[in-house]
């Protein structure tokens, strides 16, 4: 008798529910999570751009569009977790046309205007004052 043995979630349902814990959903739409560290005064997500997002200046034309690495990482403070800043560094795709060294990343607005933080983080802080 006794109870019924709880079956453990499978592990990616686990780390999907974690990311949408600690990374806004508009961002994970676009970016996948690489990796995370935790220094001694923060931690960093590293999400890095989900393949196949080209850049609408090179959609639909006939020349091949490649990869060409990514652009400068962006910092923005997600949110506090256990007394430290989790900030996010997102790596945008870069593309160029081949045989051409023209490069065309996507642009995204992740923060709030004159703030490196998440719109929530920044709403938050704001409701606060």
């Amino acid at each position: 008798m006794g109870r019924k043995k709880l079956e453990r979630p499978a592990v990616d349902s686990l780390f999907l529910t974690v990311s949408k814990m600690l990374v806004p959903e508009f961002i994970l739409a676009d970016f996948d999570i690489y990796g995370a560290q935790e220094f001694r005064d923060r931690w960093v997500i590293e999400m890095r751009e989900k393949a196949g997002i080209i850049p609408k200046e090179l959609q639909g034309i006939s020349d091949e569009v490649v990869f060409d690495g990514y652009c400068a990482p962006i910092d923005t403070l997600s949110h506090s977790f256990v007394c430290k800043p989790i900030y996010l560094r997102i790596y945008r795709r870069r593309y160029k046309r081949s045989k051409q060294a023209i490069h065309y990343s996507n642009v995204y607005d992740f923060t709030l205007k004159g703030m490196k933080m998440v719109p929530e983080m920044g709403f938050f802080l704001k409701e606060e004052d």
